[in-house]
């Protein structure tokens, strides 16, 4: 008794409990944990160096040097040895406007980072919840499994009793054996993709797979309502992130064009001197302007000008991307409606009800069992079928918030 309850102590305080999770926390914990977001938004710390260094006042450091020598005095001077040195302090400016440039050039990069990230978290909210979705849906299947193997029990114990009465055959008592089994493998199969689903939203959440936690919700039981094709369409090309991802990209290629041209005019160094010899002591000023003879910027301008057009290309591609998306994912929504809505109202009940009559009418003997055996597999066909369609609609719901940006009620 000592052992067993040693035993049950440590079962308790070793063994994690299994704590329950909705879909909003699933979301909300990927998002802080899923380690590939993680990485990408390290990215926003580079492009906000870029922007501190932009916002430099100057580009290039002061530059200071110096030189010291030492002379011979002719003998008549008096001979002996004099020390000659000199300071020179040298600054690069820039007279074009290359700094603004430069800036609003770092402010559209911080944007497109940015925009990447929300991009980045708008897939991981959809596949989160799409895996969220198929861990419920096959934990509705597996409790659905377990009622047949139950029901598969039931009607072998009912066979074996009629058997024993004469009322049916050997054949049909095998039969009842042979369908029990498949019901039961078909449990082991079931339970076995609900671990692996299991694992593949624990990929999401960023969590080990040995940390335990059970799913609260359910399928959609209502058909959503069907928003408007129009409005998703204005939806999506006006706050999907990686639409906005685009367009600061083409801004940003324009502002780097700009730049190169900018760049052509050459920058101004000044310098200030000092210098002392045995005869006298120097101080000016030099000015030194680069002449553009030679490197213009050629292979640069025409390197920011592939990147500007090639931006702008991707901007329409995307335009047409996500038209092609909307669309897909309004027509597989409309379908699902119509699936679970046809589900609902005329298949689920009436299949149900057939198969509570039939499995009474075996027990009276007024129908023999092959006639149980189909309404048996017609009405788990039937039920297995509704959890797919109840799937399919959530799916579909997920990939019209994941198209547009919009949260379906």
């Amino acid at each position: 008794m000592r052992r067993f309850m040693i035993t049950m102590f440590l079962m308790h305080f070793l063994v994690a409990p299994a704590y329950p999770m909705t879909v909003e926390e699933a979301v909300q914990h990927a998002l802080k944990q899923n380690p590939d977001l993680q990485a990408l938004r390290l990215e926003e710390d580079i492009a906000v160096g870029q922007l501190e260094k932009a916002r430099l006042l100057l580009i290039s450091n002061p530059t200071i040097g110096g030189n010291i020598s030492n002379k011979d005095k002719p003998e008549e001077a008096g001979g002996g040895a004099f020390t000659n040195y000199g300071f020179k302090l040298s600054q690069e400016f820039e007279v074009a406007g290359q700094r603004g440039t430069r800036i609003h050039m770092a402010e559209k990069e911080l944007a497109r980072v940015q925009s990447g990230i929300k991009d980045r978290e708008r897939g991981l909210i959809s596949d989160t919840k799409d895996a969220f979705t198929k861990v419920l849906a096959l934990k509705k299947k597996n409790g659905l499994t377990r009622e047949i193997v139950q029901l598969k029990e039931e009607l072998l114990g009912l066979t074996k009793i009629k058997f024993q009465a004469g009322d049916i055959s050997g054949l049909d008592v095998n039969l009842a054996e042979v369908e029990l089994s498949k019901a039961k493998r078909d449990l082991l199969l079931n339970e076995r993709e609900y671990r692996e689903s299991l694992f593949t939203l624990q990929g999401f959440l960023g969590l080990s797979p040995d940390r335990s936690f059970t799913l609260e919700g359910d399928l959609p039981s209502e058909a959503p309502s069907l928003p408007d094709r129009a409005a998703l369409q204005e939806r999506a090309y006006t706050l999907r992130p990686d639409a906005r991802a685009t367009v600061f990209e083409v801004e940003k290629t324009k502002a780097a064009l700009k730049l190169v041209k900018k760049e052509i005019i050459p920058n101004i160094t000044l310098s200030g001197f000092y210098d002392r010899d045995e005869l006298r002591n120097a101080v000016g000023l030099e000015i030194s302007i680069p002449i553009p003879l030679f490197d213009r910027k050629q292979a640069e301008k025409k390197e920011a000008y592939a990147k500007a057009e090639g931006a702008k290309i991707k901007s329409d591609g995307l335009k047409k991307t996500i038209e092609r998306e909307v669309e897909q994912a309004y027509s597989d929504l409309a379908s699902a409606i119509e699936e679970l809505t046809l589900f609902q109202k005329e298949i689920i009940g009436r299949a149900a009800e057939n198969l509570s009559l039939l499995n009474l009418a075996f027990k009276e003997g007024k129908v023999g069992f092959f006639e149980v055996r189909l309404a048996q597999r017609d009405t788990i066909e039937a039920q297995f079928a509704y959890i797919e369609a109840q799937t399919r609609t959530q799916l579909a719901v997920n990939a019209i918030e994941k198209t547009t940006g919009r949260i379906l009620k």
